[in-house]
């Protein structure tokens, strides 16, 4: 499937939305970067914007970010700039809690939401509805001059990002393999995917990995340094390997039943374990009262198969959709 990689390129839209579309889409994303209007892939926080266009305000995990920045870039061709949509990519985390300070209309999430989470939401009168747009394999990658690692076990990846990990050297996870110092990169703790690595691999909810991983919040960062860096290894979203595979080797994992490659069928099918996974957007429920949101949420939801392909993931099931779909019917009801 060919895919780009935010900010400089991104998955073509699907061939059903016409070339018109899809050149639209590159050219704007052509020009686009941590400082384009509408988006943002660094710290600072995206502005409700000035009072001449309504805005809606999407933040959390940058790996659901590639699917919304697909919809809001297809919701302003559709309906031009009298919406103004922010995505924001600071971690699901990060989207958490900007919501649970009134800060945003729609988290991005690459997680369910934790128990406090709701709570703290409820208490707070912030109810939400919970939409999932897909799914995942968050995805182990290392250097293309890396020929010696064919596979990894859950067991090797657990003593390799371990708190007290004694593994320095390749050899420390295989006697046949190089002597050579190991690099790794991951995401920050405020992210969804480091979240769901420490609990799926290193068996714990709290957000600890040993002290020397390089971390980022930006997944474009994380590519970056693996692809740099011939001792490297590190992990994110499916999307984010596929997009730049020509700079990446994926791994296979084995998880007791032989090695298993990420891709859209294991993925879908959660043969690729433990490492699959659903993502979701939470919509605020008041914010949704609003024209704006309810328009952007229902262009979300009603094209959510082809923005999660163009985003570079796998879509959601026929059930899925329809549940979607059902959820939104009965959120416009409550909105009238």
């Amino acid at each position: 499937m060919p895919a780009y990689s935010l900010p400089d390129d991104f998955a073509r839209l699907p061939a059903r939305w016409g070339w018109r579309a899809a050149a639209l889409l590159a050219a704007a994303l052509a020009g686009c970067g941590s400082g384009d209007e509408g988006s943002t892939t660094n710290p600072s926080r995206p502005s409700r914007g000035d009072s001449s266009a309504a805005t809606v305000i999407v933040d959390g995990s940058s790996t659901v970010f590639r699917i919304s920045r697909a919809a809001q870039l297809g919701f302003r061709k559709e309906h031009g700039n009298k919406v103004k949509v922010t995505v924001g990519n600071h971690g699901t985390g990060g989207g958490f809690g900007r919501y649970l300070n009134g800060e945003v209309d729609i988290v991005d999430a690459s997680r369910d939401a934790k128990p406090e989470e709701t709570s703290q939401a409820q208490a707070k009168g912030y109810d939400w509805t919970r939409y999932l747009i897909g799914y995942d394999g968050l995805t182990i990658v290392v250097n293309p001059k890396n020929t010696w690692v064919t596979s990894l076990t859950t067991d090797q990846l657990k003593r390799l990002f371990a708190v007290n990990s004694t593994v320095k050297t390749w050899k420390d996870l295989d006697p046949a393999w190089p002597a050579s110092t190991i690099s790794l990169y991951s995401p920050d703790p405020d992210s969804g995917t480091f979240e769901f690595f420490v609990e799926s691999i290193l068996k714990t909810k709290e957000k600890v990995q040993r002290k020397d991983v390089q971390v980022s919040p930006d997944d474009n960062i994380l590519v970056t340094g693996v692809a740099g860096d011939e001792d490297g290894l590190g992990y994110f979203g499916y999307a984010y390997f596929v997009a730049n595979k020509e700079r990446l080797r994926v791994i296979p994992i084995d998880n007791g039943n032989g090695p298993v490659m990420p891709n859209l069928d294991t993925i879908l099918s959660k043969a690729y374990a433990p490492l699959s996974r659903p993502l979701y957007i939470f919509v605020k429920n008041s914010s949704f009262q609003r024209p704006e949101v309810a328009e952007f949420v229902t262009y979300y939801i009603e094209n959510v198969v082809e923005l999660t392909r163009a985003g570079g993931y796998v879509p959601p099931t026929a059930d899925d959709v329809a549940a979607d779909r059902k959820l939104l019917t009965s959120a416009a009801r409550g909105a009238k």
